[in-house]
């Protein structure tokens, strides 16, 4: 029997709904000095980072690594600390951060030199373009320009905007122009009519509109 509905589904002349997926193209809006900087081949994120910016105001709640700021002193139980035990006869290439690669005198044991001296920053996802982000080996004037970028923001911000004073539209003329032909200054009048006056307007509304139609069209 359900082989049977199914044929007549495939025979039916009724097209199947197909959805089409949602576009991860990220659309900067609100902001035309953001979008004219923004990098559609980094995320949201990393965008935010490179202009200086911060994406969340609030904590990550996943996502990113926390490392402790002294492995050694720390006493919370985590990942990080319990890989301090493992045992590994194979030398890491990717260092973690607060280490780095020593040479030792195989007879005392003594450090003799420290190869790596400055660990880079922590990738546990091994990122490519956290070297990117970080280092600014692509442009080497990230930080001027998120600087930069953040001076123009912030100058953008404490400008300060006009008000545009509400303008009467063509319907609305129409319509006071009309009250005024009928009633004149009688807005007690105008308040009672039901019919050119459907919304009930109050008396001072209606002063303050046809105070404003005059001044405009001079009568």
């Amino acid at each position: 029997m359900g082989r049977e509905l199914q044929k007549k589904k495939n025979r039916s002349s009724v097209s199947k709904v197909k959805h089409k997926p949602k576009s991860k193209k990220v659309i900067v809006r609100g902001s035309d000095i953001v979008a004219a900087n923004w990098d559609s081949h980094l995320t949201k994120s990393q965008n935010y980072q490179r202009l200086g910016l911060v994406s969340k105001l609030n904590n990550h709640t996943g996502g990113t690594e926390r490392f402790p700021s002294n492995p050694e002193t720390s006493n919370a139980p985590s990942h990080n600390n319990l890989e301090y035990l493992n045992i590994s006869s194979k030398t890491s290439r990717v260092l973690r951060p607060l280490e780095a690669q020593v040479q030792r005198d195989p007879t005392t044991g003594h450090i003799l030199r420290v190869i790596n001296e400055s660990p880079r920053e922590p990738n546990p996802l091994n990122d490519p373009l956290n070297d990117i982000i970080e280092d600014g080996s692509d442009d080497r004037g990230t930080t001027t320009t998120a600087h930069g970028i953040v001076r123009e923001l912030e100058e953008q911000a404490s400008m300060e905007v006009k008000k545009r004073p509400r303008q009467q539209s063509e319907r609305e003329e129409e319509w006071i122009s009309n009250l005024v032909q009928k009633y004149g200054d009688n807005y007690t009048a105008i308040v009672r009519d039901r019919k050119l006056n459907p919304f009930q307007q109050t008396e001072g509304d209606l002063r303050r509109r046809v105070k404003r139609w005059r001044e405009k069209s001079g009568g």
